[in-house]
């Protein structure tokens, strides 16, 4: 699967493994990589697009997945953090963002196999949202792919320069703006953000560059405390208070699991900034590293597979869900949460059964003799691979899943049957032929001129 990430470009460095201890071992990827496009906006059609190359790789991962998305304004340092959770101190860099083609979410690199504090194991995925700050007239676009990026993940990381202040509250807005973009079930009316917030990643607002002494009330305050104290409610009235206020409450209710992080200015020198990514960790500040030790230490500890009710996401779920969003925005539609991991539940059960169905045929020994037992012995066999196949690739523990086991169920018992009562009737065929021939030949030994009844004896032992 590396391969799809490992194909070099020129301006691409090889990566060199990071020095910092928070850094967890994982799957290496190795040689010169890219990030390659997940979902992508073609500006003259004015349609969303998921990448094959992205769609190949996916649907090869049948394990969990939990996805990590880093989200932001173009060139404060995604890519930075990105590397980072790779296990990278130097990487690579999406061309630059005024470019149609890099609009989008991007695959940071292959699927890195974790295992989870509770021993669930899994894929990390890590996922980059570009353009985000690009809006159109109506800020729908970034609306759009801000939303996507939400839905998928398990961790959303929104990196920002500085402090929290009414600024970049209002870059949160987008926020408001999801719940008539996204809706958790087809019937009923508008959905509230605290509906969405079931289906909500953990929030993780990442402040780059700060500087600011944690206090309030003369003691020490921790970067948790300092963002909720910055989504409190304004006191006042208007119109502004009542937006400002609109802004807080939907990150309070759409992402009910926060978490905040501080990080100072990695290095002093200005020139250096410009080229962080290729600076050795041992170089920035101690205090630099500390805060992204802990920070990687908090993702990696608390990143889980991406679930919705019984399903739990795999590369071709991810795929599926992706797919299903983005064919409701291109068609001027609301994507419902609920509908659309009930489809890709569907899909990928109906996809496991025909996958099973097709093992079994292809797995009966068909050298058993026409016999009941050793039948029976062909038919086990042949089911307990046909069950494998269908675990291996269903999703869900629910009524779709339940639907298509049945379904099995009933197809091998069927196809066990039919192939039963034609293995006896070909059987009952080669007796009767057998039988026929021998009267045949007794006949003609019989009726022969120079008929004995050693002769007659010959054909019947034969």
């Amino acid at each position: 699967m590396n391969r799809f990430f490992n194909r070099g470009r020129d301006n691409l460095s090889d990566a060199k493994p990071t020095s910092s201890p928070a850094t967890p071992s994982a799957s290496p990827v190795t040689g010169p990589a890219r990030p390659i496009r997940l979902v992508y906006y073609d500006e003259n059609e004015r349609k969303f697009h998921m990448d094959p190359e992205a769609v190949a790789t996916l649907q090869l991962v049948k394990e969990p997945i939990g996805v990590v998305s880093v989200c932001g304004r173009a060139r404060q340092g995604k890519s930075f953090i990105l590397n980072q959770l790779l296990g990278r101190s130097s990487g690579f860099q999406v061309a630059p963002t005024h470019r149609p083609c890099t609009k989008g979410l991007w695959l940071w690199s292959a699927p890195l196999k974790r295992t989870a504090l509770d021993g669930t194991e899994y894929n990390l995925l890590l996922l980059d949202s570009e353009g985000i700050d690009a809006y159109d007239q109506t800020g729908t676009y970034s609306t759009q792919i801000f939303s996507l990026a939400v839905l998928l993940s398990s961790m959303f990381i929104y990196n920002q320069m500085g402090a929290i202040d009414e600024s970049s509250l209002d870059r949160l807005s987008l926020v408001t703006q999801m719940t008539k973009h996204i809706r958790v079930r087809a019937s009923g009316g508008r959905n509230t953000a605290s509906e969405l917030g079931q289906f909500s990643p953990i929030f993780v607002w990442l402040l780059r560059d700060f500087y600011l002494n944690l206090a309030e009330d003369n003691r020490r305050i921790t970067p948790r405390d300092y963002l909720e104290l910055a989504l409190r409610p304004v006191e006042g009235s208007g119109r502004d208070i009542a937006a400002k206020n609109e802004i807080r409450d939907s990150v309070r209710a759409l992402f009910p699991d926060r978490e905040c992080f501080t990080l100072v200015r990695p290095l002093n020198k200005e020139n250096d900034l410009q080229r962080l990514d290729q600076i050795s960790l041992e170089k920035l500040r101690p205090e630099f590293r500390s805060g992204l030790d802990s920070l990687v230490k908090f993702v990696f500890e608390r990143t889980r597979p991406k679930q919705v009710g019984a399903t739990m996401m795999t590369g071709p779920v991810l795929v599926g869900i992706t797919q299903s969003y983005l064919d409701a925005l291109n068609h001027g539609a609301v994507p419902t949460i609920s509908s659309s991991w009930q489809s890709v539940e569907e899909a990928e059960c109906r996809r496991a059964y025909d996958s099973a169905s097709e093992v079994y045929i292809s797995s009966f020994d068909r050298s058993k003799p026409p016999e009941e037992v050793a039948l029976r012995e062909a038919h086990d066999e042949a089911t307990r691979l046909s069950v494998a196949a269908f675990n291996t690739s269903a999703v869900g523990v629910g009524s779709a899943r339940n639907k298509y086991e049945a379904l099995l169920q009933k197809f091998l018992k069927k196809a066990f049957e039919d192939y039963k009562r034609s293995a006896f009737m070909e059987a009952d065929l080669q007796c009767s032929s057998a039988i026929q021939s021998m009267e045949k030949r007794l006949r003609a030994a019989c009726n022969a001129s120079d008929a004995r009844i050693d002769n007659v004896s010959k054909v019947i032992v034969e």
